[in-house]
């Protein structure tokens, strides 16, 4: 598939190429994230914008509703896991942590620790695309039509509590723009001129910060219990 993906705040479009993955739109000052185009896609070359006007000899195809299924996890190209994150240092049986309690903190008794930040994804909440049937490039223009929801989560049942200890912990060690939620925006455009003959599709959706981690309990003797290990996201 050919594709943009442009957004607000985390939120993007994605103009994609069939062959290709997409690509993610960098955040903006304004909060709405510039569109950016995947290697491949059938659009003539610098003519993307996240402000599209047509040519004065012809009005701009405008987007059509795509009936495929929208991806939770869409893949960002130039995204890779990060190294593997030392674990916490080990604590002689003779030091006191104190009573059990919820923390986040790594010398505390109750802890989350993040093990790896893993690529970023984005949650698709909206499909278009543009097919032009003419032997000559011709001027598209995409517009969100449909807003949705992404909030923190995790790959197993967590508590609120542990959620907003996760987030803190993200917060802090990887990304301090994190939400526990962000609901994507309507009317957000992004145009170009589609090559002849061609079809380029647009995906809008939020960005999630993806991290591998676990979650453990301290005891007063400052030794770790068993690790439930999980995949957390956030907005």
């Amino acid at each position: 598939m050919s594709r943009v993906t442009t957004g607000v705040g985390v939120v993007a479009a994605l103009l994609v190429a069939a062959s290709s993955v997409p690509a993610f739109a960098v955040d903006s000052p304004g909060g709405v994230s510039a569109p950016l185009t995947a290697n491949g896609a059938d659009v003539v070359p610098g003519t993307v914008t996240e402000s599209p006007s047509a040519s004065p000899q012809e009005e701009a195809a405008a987007g059509a509703d795509s009936e495929t299924p929208l991806e939770e996890d869409l893949p960002i190209p130039g995204q890779a896991d990060g190294p593997d994150l030392p674990t916490e240092p080990k604590t002689p049986m003779a030091d006191y942590c104190g009573h059990g309690k919820y923390f986040v903190h790594i010398t505390k008794n109750k802890k989350n620790h993040i093990t790896k930040n893993k690529k970023n994804t984005m949650s698709v909440k909206y499909a278009t695309y543009v097919k032009n049937k003419k032997s000559y490039p011709i001027d598209f223009k995409f517009t969100s039509k449909k807003s949705g929801t992404t909030k923190i989560g995790a790959s197993v049942t967590i508590s609120s509590e542990f959620k907003v200890m996760w987030l803190g912990k993200i917060e802090v060690e990887v990304n301090g723009n994190v939400e526990k939620s962000w609901t994507s925006e309507l009317g957000i455009e992004a145009g170009g001129k589609v090559k002849a003959k061609s079809t380029v599709y647009g995906d809008y959706g939020i960005m999630k910060e993806n991290v591998a981690g676990y979650s453990a309990y301290r005891y007063s003797n400052c030794q770790i219990g068993q690790k439930k290990n999980m995949t957390v996201w956030a907005p």
